[in-house]
């Protein structure tokens, strides 16, 4: 035994050792790993030979669980290594808990104490593994993938063999039609009428997660089960109700880590504020749509986005998530056309976060303090959009509004959202988001939690049941509904939203838990959605400047590629947690894909220079004198440098990462001219901005991130996009993360290009952006068009050289004593791309509602009796005005 327990010592010695350096060279190579610092101290105390064998052995045990969720890179010896390692840890650990347990009485007390607190722990386990067995499934036979190669095959026929597979596999070849919600209500009713009080209450609360035992750390308070989805609610076979399976995010299907998801099966779009930047309607619903027919061949039917919030807080840490950028007449057009793309593909919309949840700092805690006009006209019109499109469904965000969480909040869900606003929908909560019972919430406007597990969950069904038999008490909620109508809404609002997305009718649809891993594991991309999304990242690139036209660059020209975003990779949430990288943001809405899959900015851009045989020299760091070292050898410095953002968490700051200023800087010296790409997950400061020749900025890109600056760079595309936000020239001109329980917006409507010091702050102003061409815009001319007003004007690409697209933006401005910002945008148009010297006509309508400002006096709209509208190019380059009297009476 002696032998035995000499040569297991020295097997830990080893493993140890090898543990800690694989972990140690990984921080070398990727320094945002440095969260695991103290796993590489555990594997020195095992090498060490100083912790008790039982010790030493569990504490290998559990490093084999942890390596067992290591990725795996490009680097074969260093895969190897961490196989063997895992192997290693996971048996010597598990003989050394034997040994340790035979060899003494304390050993075999403590080994059975082991066990015991194990079972303890993993008993919470079973009760819902066991529940997930007892879902009824939806259909008896098994869900058949959709995938896009199938779909083109199936819907380039015309058989009736073909037409009978489309209908089993439940294939849309074209946009469906959702139903009005006048003919879902119609056909909820009677379903609401066969449903018993129990099939209510199962609609109310999320399946599909497990619990964590509380004396287990752990990074959530439950777990995804195998087989479902971000979110569950559970079919009723009996009267035909489908499943509903929601999944993250706006920004694509996100694959979840390990066994969860399967890494590479979706694309990386770029993130919902890249939409934003390409201020095209038009491509936001064709990439919603695609992003639909993802969802749709991975079994879910419903998405957890579009993200609409209007930012306020520059530095909160999910602005990349939120197309609306900063201003609401751009978020409400890009809002609706993306609900109606994906909900065209049969996937129900989620409009989120609603409301006022505009900072990740205290998120769970702080009360966002709005007046009423201020939340109609600037932070409700996206949701208003999305809702007026048909939206099935909203989600109750985090914070408190005005003191009431958001999710028991009555003004808000119910006064707003579905009195106001017509919301004919259900509203879910934020996982985890809900902090009062049933009688506290579901009479305020609630209509589902979720997940349904861990931490503060209430709408079990027991809360539900005692909830509906109380007969005394005075209940708020709906005006004018009785208690028993009150308790049925929920459900009602669920099977309204169902039945307008036409689930009922004989839709194939597999059931979480039972048959949803075909789907969940299948390759959605195909040649048509990765063509579309590299469209999308080229037509979201902003040229914020071009000082002599620098860009396009000539193809004789020597280049010097500097900065370490250049080799950036993509990294996973098993890698990143909640953190992000440049091109996807962290957290919920985290997409990524394996190193086999995806090729970086330098693995483009060089491929492109290789194919033309033009020089390049490169320094793939931030290190300031290796740059130096190898930029005399070029004609032409282009610089990459990068910053991201992740949920959970607001930006330290909107500086670029890891020292690229001070790089920028010393780069701007050297006396060549300097390109510098930004890849940013919202707004940036660009101190050095003067001193360089070239700004190119991309919001977070996705997978096609280095496809974009290479058509850039080459000019084998003239930019169009514009920015949705404002660049500043300092972050003391941007709103900052409140760190009191109240956040009050005391700047009312005065954020962004609105406040008063604008034109003092914005480095590039909101809607900016540069061509590689130019454009006239001709003076306006009013027309009748059954509108208020309608004017068309003229735009003609007056360049010599290159095609390109313009954007038209209208501004107005109300009269001083309507007392709202001097400038609102309230139009715009993006043309297609005209070649030199052609035209497009365009044609821009104004609603009753675009001349009117909200009065809190009486709660709704007031028509005013003048404004100036300004017509250009960005928030700062007006080229024409027009002054429009209107009759009021």
């Amino acid at each position: 035994m002696v032998e035995v327990m000499t040569a297991l010592r020295w097997i830990h010695t080893a493993t140890g050792l090898l543990f800690s350096s694989l972990l140690a060279w990984r921080l070398v190579q990727e320094p945002n790993y440095q969260w695991q610092v103290p796993n590489v101290i555990v594997g020195f105390l095992v090498a060490s030979r100083r912790l008790p064998l039982f010790l030493s052995a569990g504490l290998l045990v559990w490093a084999a669980v942890f390596i067992s969720g290591v990725p795996r890179t490009d680097i074969e010896p260093v895969n190897v290594g961490w196989n063997v390692c895992g192997s290693s840890a996971f048996f010597s650990g598990l003989l050394g808990c034997v040994i340790a347990a035979l060899s003494s009485r304390l050993g075999r007390i403590l080994f059975v104490a082991f066990l015991a607190w194990s079972v303890h722990a993993l008993s919470r386990f079973l009760p819902v593994i066991v529940a997930q067995e007892n879902i009824p499934r939806f259909r008896p036979e098994a869900a058949i993938p959709e995938t896009p190669q199938l779909r083109l095959q199936l819907c380039s026929e015309s058989s009736q063999e073909a037409e009978a597979w489309r209908k089993q596999i439940g294939i849309v070849c074209e946009p469906i039609v959702p139903l009005t919600w006048e003919e879902a209500e119609a056909r909820a009713a009677l379903t609401l009428a066969n449903m018993t009080r129990q099939e209510r209450h199962s609609l109310m609360q999320g399946i599909g997660w497990i619990p964590v035992p509380y004396n287990l750390p752990a990074p959530l308070p439950a777990i995804p089960a195998l087989g479902h989805y971000m979110g569950n609610l559970p079919p009723i076979p009996r009267l035909g109700v489908p499943p509903l399976k929601l999944h993250d995010a706006g920004n694509g299907f996100r694959n979840m880590p390990g066994p969860q998801g399967k890494a590479g099966s979706t694309v990386m779009w770029p993130c919902s504020l890249a939409l934003g930047a390409s201020w095209d309607v038009k491509l936001v619903q064709e990439v919603a749509a695609e992003i639909g027919r993802e969802y749709r061949g991975k079994g879910s039917n419903l998405i957890l986005g579009p993200s609409v919030q209007v930012q306020r807080v520059a530095r909160n840490g999910r602005n990349f998530e939120y197309m609306s950028g900063e201003d609401p007449y751009l978020g409400a057009k890009l809002s609706a056309a993306y609900v109606k793309g994906v909900q065209g593909q049969g996937v129900m919309a989620c409009l989120k976060h609603f409301a006022f949840n505009e900072q990740e700092t205290n998120r769970m805690t702080e009360s966002s303090v709005v007046d009423e006009r201020t939340a109609w006209e600037l932070y409700y019109p996206p949701f208003e959009a999305g809702i007026a499109a048909g939206a099935g469904s909203v989600m109750c965000s985090y914070n408190r509004v005005n003191g009431t969480y958001a999710c028991a909040n009555e003004e808000l869900l119910t006064r707003d959202l579905k009195q106001k606003m017509g919301f004919k929908g259900f509203v879910m909560t934020d996982w985890w988001a809900l902090h009062d019972p049933a009688e506290m919430s579901v009479v305020r406007g609630l209509d589902v939690e979720m997940p349904g597990a861990g931490a503060e969950t209430f709408l079990f069904a027991d809360k539900l049941e005692a909830m509906e038999e109380k007969m005394d008490g005075v209940f708020k909620g709906y005006a004018n509904l009785k208690r028993e109508d009150l308790y049925k809404e929920p459900a009602r609002r669920i099977l309204t939203a169902a039945h307008k997305m036409r689930f009922f009718e004989d839709v194939p649809s597999c059931t979480p838990g039972l048959d949803c891993a075909g789907p969940i594991y299948s390759d959605q991309r195909s040649t048509k959605n990765l063509a579309l999304a590299r469209r999308a990242v080229r037509e979201s690139i902003v040229l914020l400047q071009n000082k002599g036209n620098l860009l396009p660059l000539q193809a004789n020209a020597k280049l010097a590629l500097i900065g370490d975003a250049w080799v950036a990779p993509s990294r996973s949430t098993e890698e990143l947690g909640m953190f992000g990288d440049y091109y996807s943001g962290g957290g919920s809405g985290h997409c990524y894909l394996p190193a086999d899959r995806f090729k970086t900015p330098y693995m483009t851009v060089t491929a492109y220079t290789d194919a033309h045989d033009i020089y390049t020299t490169s320094s793939l760091s931030n290190n300031v004198t290796e740059a130096l070292s190898v930029v005399w050898e070029a004609d032409i410095i282009v610089v990459l440098a990068a910053t991201t953002a992740e949920e959970s968490r607001d930006r330290p700051s909107l500086h670029l990462d890891n020292g690229a200023d001070e790089l920028v800087d010393a780069l701007s010296k050297v006396g060549k001219p300097v390109v510098v790409l930004v890849q940013a997950p919202g707004t940036v400061v660009l101190p050095w901005r003067e001193a360089v020749d070239t700004v190119a900025l991309m919001f977070l890109g996705g997978e096609f991130t280095g496809a974009g600056w290479a058509r850039l760079l080459f000019g084998e595309v003239s930019p169009s996009g514009k920015l949705p936000l404002m660049i500043p020239k300092h972050e003391k001109y941007t709103i900052e993360p409140g760190q009191e329980p109240d956040v009050v917006y005391g700047e009312g409507l005065f954020t962004s290009y609105r406040a008063s010091s604008a034109s003092e702050a914005a480095a590039f102003p909101f809607g900016h952006g540069l061509s590689f061409t130019e454009f006239a815009i001709a003076a306006p001319e009013p027309y009748e068009c059954g509108m208020p007003l309608c004017v068309s004007l003229t735009v003609t690409n007056i360049g010599t050289r290159f095609p390109g697209a313009e954007v038209v933006q209208a501004y107005f401005e109300f009269p001083p004593e309507a007392q709202e910002p001097r400038l609102l945008l309230k139009g715009f148009h993006k043309t297609a791309v005209l070649k030199p010297g052609e035209s497009e006509k365009v044609e821009l309508s104004f609603t009753v509602r675009d001349f009117s400002i909200y009065s809190t006096a009486l709660g709704d709209w007031v028509l005013q009796p003048s404004v100036r509208i300004h017509l250009g190019v960005s928030s700062a380059d007006l080229r024409h005005s027009l002054d429009v009297p209107l009759a009021t009476s």
